[in-house]
This record gives structure tokens, C-alpha cells and sequence, in this order.
């Protein structure tokens, strides 16, 4: 019994952990992005139409408890941290904690017949882990290894599977159930989860959810002021951030126009 239970208990912990950054994914977006959120529509078509919200009552309570989070806790630690450490500091930790990402975007690179992202995904790895210091300085991008996303749920949708209908987790956000099983699956690739215990994984997810938030508080204020109705906004432009990804139509990670919240996913990577 005991055993039987202990890769459930293991997997539920690490998704605990993991969720973390994505409470500062849940309701933001990257500088073009929040207009771009601001004045998109809830009409799209085909895999991720916005319409596909059948779960609407039940998710906008949801998500008004990651803003209530992210207004009461998250963003008042961010503020805080953002008087303290300075801007340098902070993208060293954000490329430190995006470095680990490795194995989940190598692996889903190749699991989509993506060989040559796949290359540079490993390059960059090498080459930031060594002369970054351990990922803190990203040398990678200027020697032409950009960073992009690749996650499970992403995989699956290029291998057709239906994303299902929109749902908006407490705590990990913006999802739908092919993005979800792709969480739990990315989550046993991660670096610290492989070599950390569990209660350093979730030091580690707090100081990266604080870190990430920091970097972002005008993004985010303004992405809110922005936006007539924010649920809406976040809800479309997570599902244009998804659809571009499983189109091969993104190539960086926090572009111009992606959300930079989203469960990096991985990903995720960062809408709720």
C-alpha cells in the first residue's frame, strides 16, 4: 500500500512545488502581450477556441483566488524583492532557474521530431551551464542559441490530441485537460526535481515565483488596467499563446507577443 502510494504522493508534492511560479504565470502577460490581452476578443476557431469554456462559473472563482493571491502575497514579496536585489541580479536568477528547464524542452523537442531545436536546445545547455557560471549568464543567446518552449502538452497537441475544454486551476492557472497531464509529466524532467529533495524543490519554486514576479510588476499592472474584463483577456490570450506554440509559430520563449506566464508550463511560461 505504502509503495503503491509513494509515486502519487512523490508526483503530487513535485506539482505542489511546481506550482509556484505559475501562481505569478496565472494572471499576466509579457509588455506587447497585455495590450495584445487587452484587446483581444473571446472569438477564435478550430483547437483553441476561446468559446470552449464550459466551466466558466467555476473557473473565474478560480481565478479570482490567484489574483487574490498573487495581490496579497505574491506581489507585496515581489515589491520587496525588487527594493533589494538589483535588475541584473534578478535576470541572473531568472536564466539560473530557465536553465533548468533543459531536460523537459530537450526531451519534448525530440518527442516532436524537432531535431535541429532539439541541437540547440543541448548547445545552449552546454554552453550556459559551463561559461554561465551554471546558467546565471546567458552567453547561448548571443552566440545564436535562442531559447524556446517545449513542453508535454505541446507535444501532444502536435501529435492531434484535443486540448478539452478551458479550466483555471487554483494556484497553476490558465490549463485545459491535455495541458494538465502535460504538467504532471514535465514535472519529472525537471533538474531540481531529479537531484533536490522536496523541501529544497519548494524553496527553490518560491525564490524563482518571487523572483519571476518581480520582473515583471509593471507588465502586470498594466495588463490589468488594460483589460475591460481580465478573466476574458488571460482566457484568449492563453489559448493564442498554446495554439502558436503546437503551430510552430513562436520560436522564443517570452517573444514579443507570448505570455510570459504560463506553467513552462512549463513551460507553462505565464497566463493562468
Amino acid at each position: 500500500m505504502t509503495s503503491a502510494a509513494s509515486p502519487l504522493v512523490r508526483l503530487l508534492a513535485l506539482l505542489a512545488a511546481l506550482a509556484l511560479p505559475a501562481v505569478v504565470a496565472a494572471q499576466a502577460t509579457s509588455p506587447d502581450a497585455a495590450q495584445t490581452a487587452a484587446s483581444a476578443t473571446s472569438s477564435a476557431s478550430g483547437d483553441d477556441a476561446s468559446s470552449d469554456d464550459p466551466w466558466e462559473p467555476f473557473n473565474r472563482v478560480m481565478f479570482d483566488f490567484n489574483e487574490g493571491l498573487d495581490r496579497w502575497v505574491v506581489k507585496p514579496a515581489a515589491v520587496g524583492w525588487d527594493t533589494v536585489l538589483p535588475r541584473p541580479v534578478q535576470v541572473s536568477i531568472d536564466n539560473f532557474f530557465d536553465n533548468l528547464k533543459f531536460p523537459a524542452r530537450f526531451v519534448n523537442d525530440v518527442l516532436q521530431g524537432e531535431l535541429d531545436p532539439a541541437a540547440v536546445t543541448l548547445c545552449r545547455f552546454a554552453v550556459n551551464t559551463t561559461a554561465g557560471l551554471g546558467g546565471f549568464i546567458d552567453w547561448g543567446t548571443g552566440m545564436g542559441l535562442p531559447k524556446h518552449s517545449a513542453d508535454f502538452g505541446q507535444t501532444l497537441g502536435r501529435w492531434g490530441t484535443p486540448p478539452g475544454p478551458y479550466i483555471v486551476w487554483p494556484v497553476f492557472g490558465s490549463s485545459n485537460p491535455r495541458d494538465t497531464v502535460g504538467i504532471a509529466a514535465d514535472s519529472y524532467l525537471d533538474i531540481s526535481a531529479l537531484f533536490g529533495d522536496l523541501a529544497t524543490l519548494a524553496a527553490a519554486r518560491v525564490v524563482q515565483t518571487v523572483n519571476t514576479r518581480s520582473l515583471l510588476l509593471d507588465e502586470v499592472d498594466a495588463a490589468r488596467e488594460a483589460s475591460f474584463d481580465f478573466y476574458i483577456a488571460v482566457r484568449t490570450a492563453y489559448f493564442e499563446r498554446r495554439q502558436r506554440l503546437i503551430k510552430g509559430l513562436s520560436e522564443t520563449e517570452r517573444g514579443g507577443n507570448d505570455d510570459l506566464y504560463f506553467p513552462d508550463y512549463s513551460d507553462q511560461e505565464v497566463l493562468p
